[in-house]
């Protein structure tokens, strides 16, 4: 029972370090004021092995509403609409479903070049807990992002991403800081399709091994204010999931 334990929390930290929606490189952008952006992850499946233990999580319904404030400032609200959790061990099944939390950001692009084409933002954010059937802890947590791009030759968009957050410890007497950095490279194939690689890496002060993974993705543009987009990850890590599969939507009105 205590492996199963163990093992169970391992794959919820891993759950929870990726569960925001879009791709996991932040983009700088801002929406404009009067304007709307639904980020949703539609469905996530992970999957994670050590040895003859096995962790599923699914998600459903990962939804970002974002507005602008100005031409350079947006505000975010995020909820986690249905998580299920399922871990395997030594023939004992433990199963979680249910809401996830609800998640608070804002976004100042405080530096942009037209020229270059790029652009540094900076990006708070809370979590409230408001989970329901053992999907999540029951803390207030939070961390900052800074996203920044470039255009590079060929067609080729840059982003990257340093991050940290803030998370309570297993103690549930403090915090420990995750700092974790990510890459995304993009090109557009044709007016609609689009393709992505994007890695990784994360660590926490809390001495759990590291997070890495790798994978790649295609965009589908079915209108200027719409597209979906389905990614395949692959963990390189302990700390990571062995692969995730991602189908997002970004619409905006």
């Amino acid at each position: 029972m205590y492996k199963l334990v163990r093992f169970a929390a391992a794959g919820l930290a891993v759950v929870l370090a990726n569960l925001l929606p879009g791709q996991i490189t932040e983009t700088p952008a801002t929406v404009a004021p009067g304007r709307f952006l639904i980020e949703m992850d539609a469905l996530s499946l992970k999957i994670n092995r050590d040895g003859g233990d096995r962790f599923t999580a699914w998600g459903v319904a990962t939804t970002f509403l974002t507005t602008g404030l100005t031409a350079n400032w947006d505000v975010q609200v995020g909820a986690e609409l249905f998580l299920d959790q399922k871990f395997d061990s030594s023939g004992l099944t433990e199963r979680n479903s249910g809401l996830g939390d609800v998640y608070f950001r804002t976004k100042w692009r405080f530096y942009a070049d037209a020229d270059t084409g790029t652009s540094i933002a900076i990006m708070p954010y809370v979590k409230l807990p408001t989970n329901t059937g053992g999907v999540g802890n029951q803390a207030r947590e939070g961390g900052l992002i800074i996203p920044w791009e470039a255009a590079l030759v060929g067609g080729v968009h840059l982003t990257a991403m340093g991050k940290i957050d803030f998370r309570r410890n297993d103690g549930d007497n403090g915090y420990d800081s995750v700092w974790s950095t990510s890459v995304a490279l993009q090109r557009a194939v044709t007016q609609a399709i689009g393709l992505y690689a994007e890695t990784k890496f994360g660590k926490s002060t809390s001495g759990a091994p590291w997070d890495g993974i790798v994978g790649g993705g295609v965009t589908l543009a079915l209108s200027k204010n719409t597209s979906w987009d389905y990614a395949l990850y692959r963990g390189l890590t302990p700390g990571s999931s062995d692969w995730q599969h991602v189908l997002r939507l970004n619409w905006g009105f």
